[in-house]
């Protein structure tokens, strides 16, 4: 921590308010990132339409599959010069993936078609 940053110390708050924050901080922290779910809007999104949720997150994942897929490919074949099936198809599937995403973000009203866009979005 930085001392001249202390929001604590420049505040003057009491001791008791001093232990509440370190308390509540602490235990966001140990809570990890189910902490989000503190948020009413996001809580409720999530709630309430979790189909959304978990179609994106699968697609995130097989992405993410065919992307490792793809290095270790590009890996092994980097001495060799020769056209690998597997890379191709690898290849294919991950644009039919793509494709699928942005055609969903354009029924639910965004306008994003760079399919490289959507690819680092996802990705980050």
């Amino acid at each position: 921590m930085i001392p001249e940053r202390n929001l604590m110390e420049a505040c003057g708050i009491n001791n008791k308010l001093h232990r509440k924050w370190v308390s509540d901080i602490t235990d966001m922290l140990e809570e990890g990132p189910g902490v989000i779910l503190r948020l009413e809007k996001i809580r409720k999104a999530i709630i309430g339409s979790p189909e959304p949720m978990l179609w994106y997150s699968k697609k995130r994942m097989e992405l993410e599959m065919l992307c490792l897929e793809s290095n270790k490919r590009i890996a092994e074949c980097r001495y060799e010069n020769y056209s690998d099936f597997v890379l191709n198809a690898i290849c294919f599937r991950r644009e039919e993936v793509l494709i699928e995403v942005r055609q969903r973000m354009i029924q639910e009203g965004c306008s994003v078609n760079d399919l490289k866009d959507i690819y680092d979005a996802m990705l980050m």
